[in-house]
């Protein structure tokens, strides 16, 4: 009985550190709190032994297999010589968002060990990809003021971040008169990508500014609101006809009086070589 009871005494105090010596994660943050794509962030954790036992040999690792980030300036693990009891110690570790990463919430897992226990957390990493859009002139029918003609408007996505939800207006003005539909939806952009939508416009003035707004959405769901503006290329009709962009109406009347007199020639040979058969 006397044996047993030294077995039991000696197994609580074997396991007496193990249940008294515990480390938690008190705290963590990020810097920046949301990383771009390809860019470094600093996490900063805070771990306390919340025991009544100093613990020697405290390992922390970062487990980044299932996550775009690798270790940038410092190692995925750290290494605690001691803590001691209800004290608390601060390690940083330094990571790259992968240049794939997409917008999103990333969940880390932290690892704990120390002797024979082990413990894992998580912390959260932000991915924030920031959402571009530019507005381009692809092309254009428009040459002078009075002219009706189509505009096509090239949307460019030169962000990180995939454009969704696109809805295009171009404003009404009285530096040009719409006479196609004012409103299109898009949809969806690829970041690299562009899409194009054209319009029908009768300009009022020289260089008239079209007013674009643009709705969308980014990958995060985030939404956008921003107004474009965009110079377009008009010239007066005196302008068009000296650059000889435009035929003048005399230019016309010439051209179809040569016609005329070219097929009033034709027929009056022709006449003629007729006569001139038939002849005795």
């Amino acid at each position: 009985m006397k044996n047993i009871f030294i077995v039991v005494i000696i197994m609580l105090v074997l396991l007496l550190p193990a249940v008294s010596a515990q480390i938690a994660i008190e705290s963590f943050t990020s810097m920046p709190e949301k990383v771009l794509p390809g860019e470094e962030v600093l996490l900063e954790l805070s771990v306390e032994n919340v025991g009544d036992e100093d613990i020697e040999n405290v390992i922390i690792t970062l487990d980044l297999a299932q996550v775009p980030f690798a270790p940038a300036t410092s190692s995925n693990e750290k290494v605690l010589d001691e803590i001691d009891d209800h004290d608390h110690e601060t390690i940083y570790f330094t990571i790259k968002a992968l240049p794939t990463a997409e917008p999103q919430v990333y969940k880390i897992p932290v690892t704990i060990s120390y002797g024979t226990f082990s413990k894992t957390s998580v912390i959260g990493v932000e991915v924030q990809a920031e959402a571009n859009l530019d507005l381009l002139l692809d092309s254009s029918e428009v040459v002078q003021v009075g002219d009706q003609g189509k505009v096509s408007l090239k949307f460019v996505n030169n962000g990180l971040a995939q454009v969704k939800f696109l809805k295009v207006t171009l404003r009404e003005s009285t530096l040009y008169t719409i006479l196609s539909p004012q409103t299109v939806y898009i949809g969806e952009v690829d970041v690299g990508d562009f899409e194009t939508e054209d319009f029908i416009i009768k300009p009022s003035i020289n260089n008239p500014i079209l007013i674009v707004d643009l709705e969308y959405n980014d990958a995060a769901n985030h939404k956008f609101t921003e107004t474009k503006l965009l110079q377009l290329k008009v010239y007066s009709p005196e302008e068009a006809k000296q650059l000889g962009l435009v035929q003048s109406k005399n230019s016309y009347t010439a051209i179809i009086v040569a016609v005329i007199v070219l097929l009033v020639g034709v027929y009056l040979y022709r006449r003629r070589k007729k006569r001139q058969k038939n002849a005795p």
